[in-house]
């Protein structure tokens, strides 16, 4: 093993090809699986050297429990990790992090991961590049891409601590990205644009009703887009004026459940692992999924399952004509808002339904988002005095959870703080006339 009577390891001198003296050391790292020792060997030109190398690697042993793994990758080591991912994340935070690795990381492919320094974490950063939707360059990565950057970052540093990959975490050195301008404000419809916008939706000569009801939705209740395209009947209590959120529509992707691929091919002979007759859903195990048909699902919301949503007197009268609107339409999935054939919306024709509104009503579609309305609904509340932890309750924010000693409030007194939308509007001057 090369040690020395007095237990120490030593450097022996050994003869190389050629005939040269070279000096190595052999040091016990761990145990194989089958519970033999498992030894690395160091080798040098001198014994000093050779020494030397020794010194380091009982080091290493001792600080992290095995030698570092200096032939692994930043690339190679991050493209494992996601791997692993893959099956304990929500699908969209995995395509978040793919393209993180794909995009990001891909010019650090040969770069040793232990010699990973707060600089070169840094320079990934502060170089990123935003993309489009080819996934082509197209200038500067965005404060909110550079976040999901560093966030992926630390995530895998902090596994390749723990495998003993490496000896500290080079991204706790960095502080994470934050804008060096004025804190932007997030945009939200005034109350005139919300009103034309309501106006616009309820005119049957500027938008068909069943879009126009899908719209009223979104402007009267705060809810997110992929909330809203779940939106159940089975959800809504009429007789409460309530709607609980259990679901949301989401796109999500699918793998080949066919084996593995031959040659590049797989057996299926598809090339997209959701047309494989046997394709599987990519989530990670536990995931709540209900399958709609090709990739829609119906998944968990973002904030709190079971959220109650309190809808006012004249968005339940709008819902009572859409209802009898779409009797006849085909709806296997018990959806409030579908296609004719049953299918549900996707988020594209929802945004551009959302798009052409504003277009109708006189407002420019390339200032504004489909999610500014539930800034616009927070904005509203909160102009009428009512309690901001109550219209956290309401829309849903993330944040929930953080605020200590949060009230909950009852049923009834939801209800009164989104008829304040009502007075707000003047809906009952609008008026639904759809039908």
């Amino acid at each position: 093993m090369g040690r020395s009577a007095t237990g120490k390891y030593r450097a022996r001198a050994y003869k190389a090809r050629g005939g040269v003296t070279r000096y190595r050391g052999v040091i016990p790292v761990g145990y194989l699986p089958n519970g033999k020792q498992k030894c690395k060997t160091v080798t040098a030109a001198t014994y000093r050297e050779c020494q030397s190398k020794i010194a380091a690697l009982l080091r290493e042993v001792r600080d992290h429990g095995a030698p570092l793994d200096r032939r692994a990758t930043l690339y190679g080591y991050a493209s494992r990790w996601l791997e692993h991912r893959k099956l304990e994340v929500k699908p969209t935070t995995y395509i978040m992090y793919r393209a993180i690795v794909n995009r990001h990381l891909g010019d650090y492919a040969g770069y040793p991961l232990s010699k990973i320094t707060p600089s070169e974490i840094r320079s990934i950063i502060n170089h990123a590049r935003a993309h489009d939707k080819h996934g082509n360059p197209a200038g500067e990565a965005s404060i909110s891409v550079k976040k999901q950057i560093y966030s992926c970052l630390n995530q895998i540093m902090t596994d390749a601590l723990a495998d003993g990959l490496i000896p500290t975490n080079p991204v706790a050195g960095v502080k994470p990205p934050k804008r060096t301008d004025a804190i932007v404000k997030r945009q939200s419809f005034s109350v005139p644009e919300m009103q034309a916008m309501l106006r616009v939706a309820s005119d049957p000569n500027l938008t068909d009703p069943k879009t126009g009801a899908r719209m009223w939705w979104r402007l009267l209740t705060g809810m997110r887009q992929g909330e809203i395209l779940g939106a159940e009947w089975d959800s809504y209590d009429k007789t409460k004026g309530l709607y609980t959120v259990d679901w949301k529509l989401q796109t999500v992707p699918r793998d080949h459940g066919c084996g593995s691929p031959v040659d590049g091919e797989y057996p299926c002979g598809k090339h997209k692992g959701g047309l494989c007759p046997k394709a599987e859903w990519r989530i990670p195990t536990g995931y709540d999924l209900r399958p709609l048909g090709g990739q829609y699902a119906l998944t968990r919301p973002k904030s709190q399952t079971g959220r109650i949503i309190p809808i006012i007197p004249p968005l339940q009268a709008v819902l009572d004509f859409h209802r009898k609107n779409t009797a006849k339409d085909a709806n296997p999935h018990g959806l409030i808002f579908h296609h004719d054939d049953g299918r549900p919306f996707d988020a594209r024709e929802d945004s551009d339904d959302f798009r052409a509104l504003m277009i109708n009503s006189q407002i420019d579609p390339d200032a504004h988002t489909g999610h500014e309305t539930r800034h616009s609904v927070v904005t509203l509340l909160a102009s009428q005095g009512v309690d901001f932890q109550l219209i956290r309750e309401i829309v849903g924010h993330s944040s929930d959870a953080m605020v200590e000693h949060y009230r909950h409030a009852d049923d009834a007194e939801r209800l009164k703080a989104m008829e304040t939308l009502d007075e707000s509007l003047g809906l009952e001057q609008i008026g639904w006339s759809g039908e």
